[in-house]
C-alpha cells in the first residue's frame, strides 16, 4: 500500500496516459480534480503532496516517486521542475 494513497489516486486517475486528450493543460487537470472530488479528498491530496515535498528528495528522486505513484505528466517537458510543479499543485488544491 502507498504512503500517499490520495496523491496516488490523483496522479494515476487524472494524470493517466491519456490526460492530454481530456484537458489542454496540466493546470486544467488540477482544476478539474478540485471541482470533481470532495473537499476532504482534495485536502488529503494536498496534505500528501506537502508531505512528499517535505521529504529530502532531489529532483530525480522526486520525479521517480511521482511517476511511481502514477503520473504520466512530466513537468520538465514544459520547462518546470518536479518540485516546482508539485508545489503549484499543492497551492492550487488549497483553493
Amino acid at each position: 500500500m502507498s504512503d500517499y494513497p490520495a496523491l496516488q489516486n490523483f496522479l494515476s486517475g487524472y494524470f493517466h496516459q491519456d490526460w492530454r486528450d481530456e484537458h489542454d493543460t496540466a493546470d486544467a487537470v488540477v482544476d478539474y480534480y478540485r471541482g470533481s472530488e470532495s473537499p476532504e479528498q482534495v485536502a488529503q491530496t494536498r496534505a500528501e503532496a506537502e508531505a512528499l515535498l517535505g521529504q529530502d528528495l532531489d529532483e530525480g528522486a522526486l520525479g521517480e516517486k511521482l511517476q511511481a505513484l502514477g503520473s504520466e505528466y512530466d513537468p520538465t517537458r514544459d520547462g518546470a521542475t518536479w518540485r516546482g510543479w508539485l508545489q503549484r499543485v499543492a497551492q492550487a488544491l488549497a483553493g
